[in-house]
């Protein structure tokens, strides 16, 4: 895994480079801060599902299928691991709603899949779809539960049941798995254009952050004393003891024969935290800008806890 070190500090700087170009938009007066919102919505509701449905477009056979196995398997370990350290920490430290969730819940989609194209390969994709799957699920589960506490209201009830069943992510995810398994084929310009829209995913989420970045305050980021710890937990401690995890399973079972495999899964589980996040803060008016602080600290910081992750899971998988 050292050899893609380099590689993927190159590839985390030159979306790091995005952010910045972001927020020299907003701070030069060409965009303001409210333009994120029509381009956060075209991420989630067209690239991101372009993206997924992308990734499926492998030819089926039974090492394919294996391994996708074994990547739901890993991220099964990875979610329901945060999940456990979370509740854990929940009363430990004090953690608020929006603190436990930027633990538990990775940027594992529009962060990670373009790093996996370009390191590791687009064959890669259809195995970070894993990870998404696992995530979507348990987000639109258990985090909307956070959220919500104990304050149910009918509105607030109709939108867990939409985002839960009707999230474009996961509907991507479905229909990627029927042309997976059915071996269907989409024809030739609407393929083409899936392709080509899911291949601005990286470059484009990067923007949208670097435009509320520019919309903030930069000294809000620091004024939070609590964003440093959440971020060391959520890019360092968080992902060091899933290592531990693996490493214990992998020896008691033997399933991490294909350490490249595995490193799809571990990106996703060292990755940023969540936008999605952001979001849910924001419906519930809950934290907001705090959400915002702690999404943006933790993606600038990737450059560094990526590859100094990565560097422990070859010396520890080994």
């Amino acid at each position: 895994m050292e050899n893609l070190i380099f590689p993927l500090i190159v590839k985390i700087a030159s979306l790091i480079i995005v952010v910045l170009a972001g927020f020299v938009l907003v701070r030069t007066g060409l965009l303001k801060k409210e333009d994120s919102l029509p381009l956060s919505k075209t991420a989630v509701y067209l690239l991101s599902p372009c993206v997924i449905i992308s990734s499926f477009s492998v030819e089926m056979n039974t090492t394919v299928a294996k391994n996708l196995f074994l990547c739901f398997l890993y991220a099964i370990l990875a979610n329901f691991l945060f999940l456990l350290l979370g509740t854990l920490l929940r009363k430990v430290l004090n953690l608020n709603v929006v603190e436990e969730m930027s633990l538990e819940y990775t940027n594992c989609g529009n962060f990670v899949l373009p790093i996996v194209a370009s390191v590791l390969g687009a064959e890669y994709l259809l195995y970070v779809s894993a990870y998404i799957t696992v995530y979507n699920l348990l987000f639109w589960t258990h985090g909307l539960y956070l959220f919500q506490g104990k304050r149910v209201t009918g509105k607030e009830s109709a939108y867990s049941f939409v985002k839960g069943i009707l999230n474009p992510n996961l509907l991507a995810i479905l229909f990627g798995l029927f042309l997976f398994i059915s071996k269907l084929s989409l024809p030739t310009p609407i393929a083409l254009a899936i392709s080509d829209l899911g291949k601005m995913i990286g470059p484009f989420t990067m923007l949208i952050t670097g435009i509320v970045l520019g919309g903030m305050q930069t000294k809000k980021l620091s004024s939070y004393k609590r964003i440093y710890l959440i971020a060391f937990l959520r890019l360092f401690a968080f992902p060091f003891f899933y290592l531990l995890l693996m490493k214990l399973c992998s020896m008691m079972f033997g399933f991490l024969n294909n350490p490249t495999l595995f490193l799809v899964t571990f990106l996703s589980a060292a990755a940023p935290t969540a936008a999605n996040v952001s979001q849910l803060a924001i419906l519930f008016r809950k934290e907001e800008e705090y959400a915002s602080c702690i999404n943006v600290f933790t993606t600038l910081l990737t450059v560094i806890s990526i590859p100094v992750m990565v560097f422990f899971c070859d010396k520890i998988l080994a």
